[in-house]
């Protein structure tokens, strides 16, 4: 009895592994981090290491008009507060000039992960930073330069600030342009599953 124990144990965990084992392999992100469905790109306001913060925000965002508001908790302690549906240049662009106005540093975070592997595309890491304040302010002072397609991945151990889905064709124009603002990114490419 306590041999098939053992074994229904051991099945369990390896169905436990195999489950967990795609979904990290895809983000290459750990395991705390929450497998979100992104149907639509996001206009994120920002990553907060708390709830009260992203809330706060979130009330600030709400005040000034802005509608669709929500929180994403993310994992790993990560509160991300967006709004759905940029998904047109065109909408991204009015959305930016007007969040921006209104005192808000907008990113816009694309429907893949952010470290996905996708052929003919590489993932700019642009810095990596012990927490995610850190992170998420780098991130804000990017987009008030004009960076906007940007997101926060994680390692077990740091933060990323990195610009996810740059087509292989346009890294060198982008790096140098990084470069003349004051920044440095690195490319790499994407997780394989």
């Amino acid at each position: 009895m306590t041999r098939r124990l053992l074994l229904v144990v051991l099945l369990a965990a390896a169905a436990v592994a195999a489950v967990a084992r795609p979904a990290a392999a895809v983000t290459g992100e750990p395991a705390c981090r929450t497998n979100e469905v992104r149907q639509h790109n996001e206009a994120v306001f920002g990553h907060f290491s708390t709830l009260a913060a992203a809330k706060q925000l979130k009330a600030k965002a709400a005040a000034l008009g802005f509608a669709g508001i929500k929180i994403e908790n993310d994992g790993c302690g990560d509160f991300e507060v967006e709004i759905d549906g940029a998904d047109s240049l065109a909408d991204r662009s009015s959305f930016a000039t007007e969040a921006r106005k209104a005192g808000f540093p907008v990113t816009f975070e694309q429907t893949a992960p952010p470290m996905e592997y996708r052929q003919g595309q590489v993932v700019g890491i642009l810095a990596t930073k012990r927490t995610l304040s850190e992170a998420n302010a780098l991130m804000q002072r990017l987009s008030r330069t004009g960076w906007l397609y940007l997101d926060i991945a994680r390692t077990p151990t740091r933060w990323l600030v990195v610009m996810p889905q740059v087509p292989v064709k346009h890294a060198l124009s982008i790096a140098h342009e990084v470069a003349t603002a004051g920044f440095h990114i690195a490319f790499r490419p994407g997780v394989k599953p």
